[in-house]
């Protein structure tokens, strides 16, 4: 039977990458870093993405897409200690075969991702993108007919009110009950979007609220569930926001 070395046997239970990362083979999932950002991997290093268009929490990608973006799927789940094995789940593909979900949001791989600590797929077409740890406060969704919006961690739509003033907010009292404020201590986004253009007003009653672009950011109460945007355009004046395309509030 042939022997391995003492440091042999160490080096082959965890893997090194070029940036100094570590990833305990012990676990199904870990979490790379390089250049200060820190995103979600499986067991070997290879980076996992999020795909917008999945923001009901089914995978939308199918056929040839697939080609591209591989399907991860383990079927036991162990992290390391940064994050919580409870946000991950497994959903039923419409082909029968399982994948693996990160806070509600299916997982893949990238085919040109050739090597541990490759993140070639990050921001293709801005609609892919890695997973980073800690996890969004704002994230990009994608919808058939309203292409690309911001959303809160969860899926759920953020919207803009045009009556307010840049870096101001008028809606109060029912108007304020139908749009709840969103607020995020903190700004974790996607590539592409920048964290500079976030800041943080003080509502007249004390409360604090995230805004974009001097735009506050609000809910809708009739939006129930992840995917939803029925405050689209209601009233002419409260609307979803595409990052991209979205100019600054005057």
């Amino acid at each position: 039977m042939k022997k391995f070395s003492p440091l042999y046997v160490a080096v082959a239970l965890v893997f090194l990458n070029v940036s100094g990362t570590v990833w305990a083979q012990s676990t199904t999932i870990g979490v790379a870093s390089d250049a200060g950002v820190s995103y979600l991997t499986d067991s070997s290093g290879k980076t996992l993405y999020y795909f917008t268009k999945d923001v009901m929490g089914e995978s939308v990608c199918t056929d040839g897409c697939l080609n591209a973006w591989p399907v991860f799927y383990a079927p036991t789940i162990t992290v390391p200690s940064s994050l919580s094995a409870n946000d991950f789940g497994t959903i039923t593909r419409s082909d029968g075969t399982k994948q693996t979900t990160y806070k509600g949001w299916p997982l893949y791989y990238f085919a040109k991702d050739m090597n541990p600590g490759d993140m070639k797929g990050d921001a293709v077409n801005n609609v892919w993108f890695v997973l980073k740890v800690p996890f969004y406060t704002v994230m990009i969704a994608t919808s058939p007919t309203l292409g690309n919006y911001m959303t809160d961690a969860n899926g759920m739509a953020l919207y803009l009110y045009t009556k307010d003033p840049a870096n101001e907010s008028v809606c109060n009292g029912n108007c304020l009950k139908n749009w709840p404020a969103f607020f995020a201590s903190s700004i974790v986004a996607p590539a592409g979007v920048n964290p500079s253009d976030f800041k943080t007003i003080t509502r007249d009653d004390g409360t604090r609220q995230t805004t974009f672009k001097g735009y506050p950011l609000y809910y809708w109460v009739k939006d129930t569930k992840r995917g939803d945007t029925t405050g689209e355009d209601v009233g002419h004046v409260w609307y979803v926001i595409d990052p991209d395309k979205q100019a600054p509030a005057t």
